[in-house]
């Protein structure tokens, strides 16, 4: 029983925490700082910089804060899943539910699972947790992720590694209105600003995992042995809305502006855990002896994504139907250089969706991300918000690549704003 409690305390320790590092300075997404998972933007093909709301506007585009909306999400948690289908048919879960020998428990769901990775990066799990308030053209909110990525060269398992991130993040948006002619033509301008400090792995294999879970004392053999990175930055998103007639509208996002951040590589995670341990005023939780620390700094780039909207005007017939399709064109600033080498390069920048609401309950989406198919549905039952999607992504260069699916399940509790 005892080990059998060390192997699941591992397991919410790889899933849930951030005591992970790198051994080099490289994000695992280089061009992304911060941006947790909508269920319902996933639904939608991943667009919506001209139609996103609420606490998806922080994310998507602050000028959307303009509408002056009110949503308030006390909390709302996502988990997102991925290889959900591979899960399935390689019987994991039946041996977590059947096996009775904690001792090959461990060894038996790392083996099955690490066969599913394959060349280059992918993804495990992300959890995202959030709470926010939006209203007046302001917007507030705070911002937990805990992701678990996973790196391969060949697929082997041998060269199978895992890779875990946290990030957490503060963010205050605004945005405000301009009438030119009322009814025709307005202009939305937004701003939001994300103080976010992040976190991240070495990459651990296998049989490191299992060794972890097979000692006396694994918290204090993994903080001892392995280095974790930390590190802040402010990023700033700027964002703007042209509306016109009849529900259209077209909208540019800047995004991490203002993107670096302020990194530390500790020698020994459990020197970063007492930092932490320290600011929350609890004792030292690593006992062991200290190792160094290295400073370093690492930018992400700014990005422009441009989009476009068209949220039909039904009048009384709103009440029972109300949809709305986004079109969006995402990073062009490394399309236009991508294009003189490729003339296909947009496909990868490619994001479309729609979603209908019927009877102010029930939300149907689908969308298309660099030709993959997305879908998803939501229930909206008074105060109390669910949305599930499933959906595809490609982690590979080119299209075609590697694409793996995911299943995101989002719950809600508050006002969705929509």
């Amino acid at each position: 029983m005892k080990k059998k409690l060390i192997i699941s305390l591992l397991v919410l320790l790889l899933v849930g925490s951030s005591l992970f590092a790198y051994t080099f300075p490289d994000f695992y997404y280089p061009l992304t700082s911060f941006r947790p998972i909508s269920a319902r933007t996933e639904a939608m093909g991943g667009a919506g910089l001209s139609t996103a709301t609420g606490a998806d506007a922080f994310f998507m585009n602050p000028a959307n804060l303009a509408s002056r909306r009110f949503s308030l999400y006390l909390p709302a948690v996502s988990v997102t899943v991925f290889n959900p289908k591979a899960i399935i048919d390689s019987g994991i879960i039946e041996d977590i539910q059947e096996n009775e020998d904690p001792d090959t428990l461990a060894t038996t769901v790392v083996n099955k699972y690490m066969g599913i990775v394959s060349a280059g990066r992918g993804e495990v799990v992300t959890t995202d947790v959030a709470m926010s308030f939006t209203g007046g053209g302001f917007g507030i909110g705070m911002q937990v992720q805990e992701q678990l990525h996973t790196y391969s060269t060949d697929g082997q398992l041998t060269s199978d590694k895992i890779i875990a991130e946290i990030n957490a993040a503060a963010s205050i948006g605004f945005g405000f209105r301009l009438d030119f002619i009322p009814e025709v033509l307005s202009v939305d301008v937004g701003a939001t600003a994300r103080p976010t400090y992040k976190a991240y792995s070495n990459k651990i294999g296998a049989s490191e995992i299992i060794n972890i879970a097979d000692d006396d004392d694994p918290a204090q053999k993994f903080m001892s042995e392995y280095p974790v990175a930390a590190g802040w930055a402010v990023p700033i998103d700027v964002g703007v809305n042209v509306n016109l007639p009849v529900g259209f509208r077209v909208s540019a996002v800047a995004r991490n502006l203002n993107g670096k951040y302020t990194m530390t590589q500790y020698e020994k995670s459990g020197d970063w855990v007492n930092e932490m341990m320290e600011l929350l005023g609890s004792e030292a939780a690593y006992t062991g002896t200290s190792g160094a620390t290295t400073e370093y700094e690492y930018t992400v780039p700014w990005t422009l994504d441009f989009g476009f909207g068209w949220i039909p005007e039904l009048g009384g017939l709103g009440r029972l139907l109300r949809p709305s399709f986004a079109f969006d064109l995402v990073d062009v600033v490394t399309l236009a250089e991508s294009m003189e080498t490729d003339e296909d390069a947009y496909l990868n920048h490619i994001r479309a969706g729609a979603e209908v609401k019927l009877f102010s309950m029930v939300d149907v989406r689908a969308g298309i991300n660099q030709g993959y198919l997305s879908l998803g549905v939501g229930f909206d039952l008074f105060v109390i918000h669910i949305d599930a999607s499933y959906y595809w992504r490609e982690y590979g260069a080119e299209i075609g690549d590697k694409p793996i699916d995911a299943l995101t399940v989002r719950f809600n509790l508050g006002v969705d704003g929509r």
